[in-house]
C-alpha cells in the first residue's frame, strides 16, 4: 500500500539552492580554471616579448646599419614575434632600441651602446713624433704602452727626478705617427653636433619648470634653448637636451642624469654631481670636487680657425686657456675628448688634468694633455706638456699617474674604428 506524504516547501527551496550553489561553484571553477589557463599563456607571451627585446639588441650588435635605419631580428620560435631594433644616437653615445611586437602585446628597451677592446686595454697612446717621452717626478704608467720609437726616458722637473725602478710598468709597442681612427659614425656625429647649424629634433620648450623634467626614452625628447642657460635647483632625468647659443652654467645645486648639454662653453661649478654629456665648440671647466659618474661624456670640436693669412694659422700659441680643464678633486667616469682641427703649434694644454683629478676611462686629444692627476684607463694623446714656474717642457709628464690594470675588463667606451666589431651594452635606459 502506498503512502503519500506532502513535501514541505522550505525542503523544496533548499534543494534548490543548494544545486544552485553547486552549480555556481561548479561554474566559477571552471571560469578560475580558464581564467588561470588564460593568463599563464598571456604571462608566457609577455615574458617571451621580453626575452625578445634583450635578444633584438644583443643580436644587432653584430651589425651596422644604418643611423635611423631598423633592423628586423629574425627567429624561429612556436610564438610569432616581431623584433625591431632602431639605431641612433644620444649624444656622443651610439643607442639602439629594440621593439618587441605579438598582436597587442608589445615592449621596448632602449640601450646606450659603446665600443670594447678585443684586447688587453693599452694605458698609453702617443703619437710618434720621432722625439722621446720625459717622466719626472712621482709619474707612473702601468700597463701597455705604444710609444715613439725613441721610447721613454727619465727627467727632471724643478730638481725632481723621476724616482722608480723602471720607467714603464708594461709591455712598450710602437705607436703611429697618428691616433686610432674613431668610428666614422661617431666622427659623423661629433661633426654634426658641433656645426653651428644644427638643430636638435624634438619638442622645444620655452621654460624651465622649477619641478624639474623627467623623461622617457620612450617619448620625444625635450629641448630647452637660450642664449645663455644657467641650471640651478632643477632635476633633468633622461630625453632631455640643453642648447645655448653662448653658455651653460651648471650650478651644485642641479641633478642631471643621461642628459645632454649643448653650447660654445660649459662651466660646470664645484660640487656638481650627475650623469650627463657635455658636448661643446670651444671650452668646457670643471670645478673642484665634481663627480661624474658613467658614462658621462664631456667633448670639445674645434674647427680650423681662419685668420688672415694662411701663415697667422701656423703661429705657436703660449696663453691659450685649456679647452677642457678638470680641477683638483673631479672625478670623471667615462671619457674626455678634445679634437682640434687647427694646425697651430700649441705650447698650452688641450686636456689639463690637476693634481688629485681623476679619470676612469679614457682621454683621447688631437693635441697636448697636461696630465697632474691620473687617469685609470687609457690616455690616446698627440703628446704631453708639463707647465711648471713657468717654463714648458714638451712630452714631459711631471707627476700624473695612468693605470689601465685599474680600469674594469667589462669596462665599455670610446667608440673607436678598431673596436667596431666588439660593441657592448653601456648601459640600459628607461
Amino acid at each position: 500500500m502506498i503512502i503519500a506524504r506532502k513535501v514541505k516547501a522550505g525542503a523544496l527551496q533548499f534543494v534548490l539552492f543548494v544545486g544552485a550553489i553547486v552549480a555556481v561553484l561548479l561554474m566559477s571553477f571552471l571560469l578560475l580554471t580558464y581564467t588561470h589557463q588564460h593568463f599563464e599563456k598571456k604571462t608566457d607571451v609577455l615574458v617571451e616579448v621580453l626575452r625578445r627585446t634583450n635578444y633584438g639588441i644583443d643580436a644587432s650588435l653584430k651589425f651596422d646599419f644604418q643611423i635611423g635605419e631598423k633592423y628586423t631580428v629574425v627567429k624561429e620560435e612556436d610564438i610569432p614575434i616581431t623584433t625591431t631594433v632602431e639605431r641612433e644616437f644620444w649624444g656622443v653615445f651610439e643607442k639602439r632600441k629594440s621593439l618587441a611586437v605579438h598582436g597587442n602585446t608589445s615592449y621596448t628597451k632602449t640601450v646606450l651602446i659603446g665600443g670594447q677592446e678585443q684586447e688587453e686595454l693599452p694605458a698609453l697612446y702617443l703619437n710618434n713624433h720621432q722625439r722621446p717621452m720625459i717622466i719626472a717626478g712621482n709619474a707612473k704608467i702601468t700597463g701597455n704602452a705604444f710609444l715613439p720609437e725613441q721610447g721613454l726616458k727619465m727627467g727632471n722637473i724643478n730638481g725632481n727626478s723621476y724616482n722608480r725602478n723602471e720607467l714603464l710598468y708594461g709591455r712598450r709597442f710602437r705607436s703611429d705617427s697618428v691616433l686610432p681612427k674613431l668610428s666614422l659614425d661617431l666622427k659623423g656625429q661629433i661633426d654634426v653636433l658641433t656645426n653651428t647649424n644644427f638643430i636638435p629634433q624634438g619638442e622645444i620648450i620655452h621654460r624651465l619648470s622649477s619641478e624639474g623634467i623627467k623623461n622617457s626614452f620612450n617619448n620625444e625628447t625635450i629641448i630647452y634653448k637660450d642664449r645663455a642657460v644657467r641650471l640651478q635647483n632643477i632635476q633633468l632625468t633622461g630625453n632631455v637636451i640643453i642648447v645655448a647659443s653662448s653658455k651653460i652654467i651648471v650650478e651644485a645645486s642641479a641633478q642631471l642624469t643621461d642628459v645632454v648639454l649643448m653650447a660654445p662653453e660649459i662651466e660646470i661649478q664645484k660640487g656638481v654631481v650627475g650623469t650627463f654629456q657635455a658636448i661643446a665648440t670651444e671650452s668646457i671647466y670643471v670645478g673642484k670636487k665634481c663627480n661624474l659618474f658613467y658614462p658621462s661624456a664631456l667633448v670639445v670640436k674645434k674647427k680650423k680657425s681662419f685668420q688672415g693669412s694662411g701663415l697667422a694659422n701656423n703661429k705657436a700659441t703660449v696663453n691659450q686657456t685649456p679647452t677642457i680643464h678638470l680641477n683638483e678633486s673631479v672625478n670623471v667616469k667615462g671619457y674626455v675628448m678634445v679634437i682640434d682641427d687647427n694646425t697651430t703649434k700649441q705650447y698650452t694644454p688641450s686636456v689639463k688634468i690637476e693634481t688629485g683629478a681623476k679619470v676612469i676611462g679614457e682621454v683621447y686629444c688631437t693635441k697636448n694633455v697636461e696630465l697632474k692627476g691620473s687617469v685609470d684607463g687609457t690616455i690616446y694623446t698627440d703628446g704631453f706638456i708639463a707647465l711648471e714656474n713657468g717654463s714648458v717642457y714638451q712630452n714631459h709628464i711631471y707627476n700624473g699617474i695612468i693605470n689601465s690594470t685599474q680600469l674594469s675588463e667589462k669596462y665599455v667606451g670610446l667608440l673607436l674604428a678598431s673596436r667596431v666589431e666588439n660593441k657592448e651594452v653601456m648601459k640600459w635606459l628607461y
